[in-house]
């Protein structure tokens, strides 16, 4: 019988593939569900009382790759328990079989995959000479964004706006090793009006007012919205000139929950940018929105791509 594959969370950041050739492969997959040939169903959520926790499930049958969910928890209070704002596992099933092929813990897994996922974006909607970004929040994804965009991107400097310090601190000595000017910033507005590219991935947290704001960014920005657009002002999404989501049917169903999804109006989603169907950036000084939830086959492609470099090994 073969032994089922279990990664722990050193191994997948060993593992991990390049941002690039990840971005490759889910610009394929996302041409499969632009065909309607990718079974996703819309994630499910669970809250305990007082909304304090909440659990996702995150399906998804991606032919000739695998079937699999991922199972992701999160609490608010997590900082103050020194945990992760969110803990995932990610289990593959062989899709002619049933079989179980591997488990793997997916907190890092999510970074690199939802980083995969702005960097796919990007080549469509960003500014080719993009040099200088602004992360709002400093946490495991501002990182794995930083890494991958500037796998393709000639970044310079990043403006970096956080309300822990010591986070702060960390990320811009992280970037520094990178070879990329830090500036750290007391506000965000101080951190966003200059920038080319804004990667905002503030945790969800009770009593958490959104406060940027699409009119104070530079004419050519593009912002991708990694915390579901929690810390963007719904009333100013109308200074976006076009708002795109990684798959419009996942978006869709979030209007009635989220505020932000609800007055966006979708140009289209990453099957519709990968196909040719909906054209990328048009107008140099457009600022474009990337609004999206992440899906489940996104980690279906990292996740297989993780268990054909581990069975390498």
């Amino acid at each position: 019988m073969t032994r089922l594959l279990f990664l722990n969370e050193a191994e997948v950041a060993a593992l991990a593939p390049p941002a690039p050739k990840l971005a490759d492969a889910l610009a394929d997959v996302f041409k499969l569900r632009a065909a309607g040939k990718i079974a996703m169903p819309t994630k499910t959520k669970l809250t305990t009382v007082g909304n304090d926790t909440f659990f996702h499930a995150m399906p998804a049958l991606v032919p000739g790759m695998a079937a699999g969910v991922k199972w992701v928890g999160g609490a608010a209070g997590n900082s103050a328990r020194g945990l992760p704002h969110i803990n995932a596992l990610l289990v593959l099933s062989d899709p002619q079989s049933g079989r179980p092929l591997a488990v793997m813990e997916a907190n890092h897994l999510t970074g690199l995959r939802t980083a995969g996922l702005t960097l796919l974006a990007a080549r469509y909607l960003a500014k080719t000479d993009a040099s200088r970004l602004a992360v709002i929040g400093c946490g495991l994804q501002a990182w794995t964004h930083l890494e991958a965009l500037a796998s393709e991107f000639s970044l310079e400097q990043v403006a970096i706006y956080g309300r822990r310090l010591e986070a702060v601190n960390v990320f811009a000595e992280k970037a520094s090793e990178r070879g990329i000017a830090p500036r750290l910033c007391k506000e965000a507005d101080e951190a966003i009006t200059d920038a080319d590219i804004v990667v905002s991935s503030i945790p969800e947290q009770p009593g958490l007012k959104p406060f940027l704001r699409a009119d104070r960014l530079a004419p050519g920005a593009f912002a991708a919205m990694v915390d579901l657009g929690r810390s963007w002002r719904s009333d100013c999404l109308r200074g976006f000139d076009q708002t795109f989501t990684d798959d419009n049917q996942q978006s869709l169903t979030l209007r009635a929950s989220n505020p932000t999804f609800e007055a966006a109006d979708f140009t289209g989603d990453l099957g519709d940018l990968a196909t040719g169907r909906v054209a990328g950036r048009v107008d140099a000084e457009a600022r474009i929105a990337f609004l999206f939830p992440g899906v489940a086959l996104a980690d279906i492609v990292i996740g297989r791509m993780l268990l054909e470099a581990a069975e390498l090994r």
